[in-house]
């Protein structure tokens, strides 16, 4: 946790900043929500949730229902469906779904703030939300991302929970458990890996008596009731937890532990066969190298915040280092906050690299760790700050304020290049864009559908003005994405390429190459790089 220095502007008004700030990213994403495409996975939860809300509609008739089989909880499925059908003709379930989403992303910027200044003060969190909103790879997911973004959202929210309960030792608030509760349960309710918030707790109450018996033991029976304190206060926690996860997931209904213990058991042993775009090859989702994740952290990671992660890291060793050499260990209340957040952002990545499961669509399987990350970059950012201070040099906060603004504005004017694909982003050390193109995945999600079938509207206007003719585009996968952008009255979705006019591919899978004796009409490109093609058969072209 970085020294207490007095800053030269107050904290009250560093508060109000991030105020200021959180309102222009409300209003920003409000404003662009809206274009952003449907994404690969979205029909998949849509029709989770219509089962999810088939289930429910029975039960409160009455009936029987049958007992709906899902590895996927409902807090983002479930009140989606509902919502769709109780206001049918309010956008497409696609557009409700991104805001829902967005509603998520908003929720792990928040968590982000507010716990990062617990920890380090209101300029900390400040510039942990800054950081955070211009992290392009978060950013991007937050407006169509239905499966990683709840998950990062309420997993930051449990962990700001978790912050704030161990700051309060020794006493701890009934508020502050009921909250970790109800964190917990949000984030399960998302996806089964939502768990670990619980894990947390039950891990650093223990890290915690042990440090009390070994700094000043109190005798068996003052160490008894404390065991007896905080297994009602976990069991507490638990409940709710497990209360909000019941309501949301009906596959526990029938058998609670089975169906989670089959849940992680499948989620650890999915068993995808498809064929990953990395470092320039095609590799088998099952066959991947170990450095998969790294890899992709490295490559989609802004380097000033590579930079300042990893001086988080070393500043914490080095505290640690100090404590054991000097053998004088400060109250758990100023450290284990900090222990929780940096375990929070690498226990999940190192655990995954260890048990080398299936991994595709770069960090998305670790979305979830981005944002204590983040916040570990800016307690570094805030050590370094108050550095400046503490050698009485008020220039040099000053310089490194200016430098974090003008690093976050250079990847903010490439987020806006890259809109609405910021999940698209690579740093200058991957060469940009450019530099993946062919060589990492890029539009994996496929977003540009929607701008390739608006393009496709307006050209097939002008191939005929009467509108009398109804074109067939091809398309070799999930046809949704683009069919939900086309004029329903001008095209028609054809799975075959016989009779049909056009066919549009984004680079997954190298589809975007199957007919090469067609016509390319227009390319989906941001930063000269292209996303999305749009390809026209000849006339009497077949299989």
């Amino acid at each position: 946790m970085p020294e207490t220095v007095k800053p030269p502007i107050s904290q009250s008004t560093w508060r109000r900043c991030s105020l200021v700030l959180g309102v222009l990213i409300l209003l920003l994403s409000l404003c662009t929500v809206g274009d952003y495409g449907m994404s690969w996975d979205e029909d998949f939860r849509f029709k989770g949730g219509d089962s999810k809300l088939s289930y429910y509609t029975e039960l409160l008739r009455q009936e029987s229902p049958q007992q709906r089989r899902s590895s996927y909880p409902g807090l983002f499925d479930l009140p989606l469906a509902a919502v769709h059908q109780a206001l049918p003709d309010w956008g497409t379930r696609s557009q409700k779904g991104h805001v829902w989403s967005l509603c998520f992303g908003l929720l792990g910027l928040l968590s982000v703030w507010r716990l990062t200044a617990r920890i380090g003060g209101e300029r900390a969190g400040f510039w942990a939300l800054l950081f955070l909103a211009t992290l392009p790879r978060y950013y991007g997911h937050m407006f169509f991302n239905p499966k990683d973004i709840p998950l990062a959202g309420t997993y930051a929210f449990g962990v700001w929970a978790l912050v704030a309960l161990f700051s309060e030792l020794p006493k701890v608030s009934r508020w502050s458990v009921v909250w970790v509760g109800l964190a917990a349960g949000l984030a399960m309710s998302t996806r089964i890996a939502g768990f670990l918030i619980l894990v947390y707790l039950g891990l650093f109450v223990a890290l915690y008596l042990l440090i009390l018996s070994i700094k000043r033991f109190r005798g068996w029976s003052v160490l008894s009731r404390d065991l007896l304190n905080w297994a009602l206060r976990g069991a507490v926690a638990g409940l709710l937890a497990f209360a909000l996860l019941f309501v949301f997931w009906p596959t526990i209904h029938v058998n609670p532990f089975a169906s989670v213990g089959n849940s992680v058991s499948q989620v650890q042993s999915f068993g995808w066969s498809g064929m990953v775009l990395m470092d320039g090859l095609f590799w088998e989702a099952q066959d991947l190298p170990i450095y998969y994740l790294p890899y992709w952290f490295f490559r989609t990671t802004p380097e000033y915040l590579l930079l300042l992660m990893g001086g988080g890291l070393l500043l914490g060793l080095m505290r640690i280092y100090s404590c054991v050499r000097q053998r004088e260990w400060p109250e758990p209340a100023s450290f284990l906050p900090l222990v929780v957040l940096a375990f929070s952002g690498l226990f999940p990545i190192v655990y995954i690299i260890a048990k080398d499961p299936v991994l595709y669509d770069g960090l998305r399987h670790i979305l979830f760790t981005l944002p204590p990350l983040l916040a570990m970059a800016a307690l570094c950012f805030e050590w370094c700050l108050r550095w400046g201070e503490r050698q009485g040099r008020r220039m040099v906060p000053f310089v490194l304020q200016v430098g974090g603004a003008l690093a976050v504005l250079i990847v903010a004017i490439q987020m806006w290049q890259l809109h609405p694909y910021q999940y698209t982003y690579f740093n200058p050390l991957a060469g940009g864009l450019a530099g993946a193109y062919n060589h990492d995945e890029t539009d994996y999600w496929g977003l540009s559908h929607k701008e390739a079938g608006e393009w496709l509207n307006a050209y097939a206007a002008t191939l005929d003005p009467d509108g009398a003719e109804v074109f067939k585009v091809h398309q070799r996968y999930s046809r949704w994405m683009l069919e939900e952008a086309l004029d329903s009255e001008r095209f028609e979705m054809s799975q075959s390429r016989e009779g049909a006019d056009f066919f549009v591919s984004v680079t997954r899978f190298n589809l975007h190459v199957s007919y090469p004796e067609a016509q390319l009409l227009h390319t989906v490109e941001r930063q000269g790089v292209p996303l999305c093609f749009i390809y026209r058969f000849s006339q009497g072209s077949s299989e």
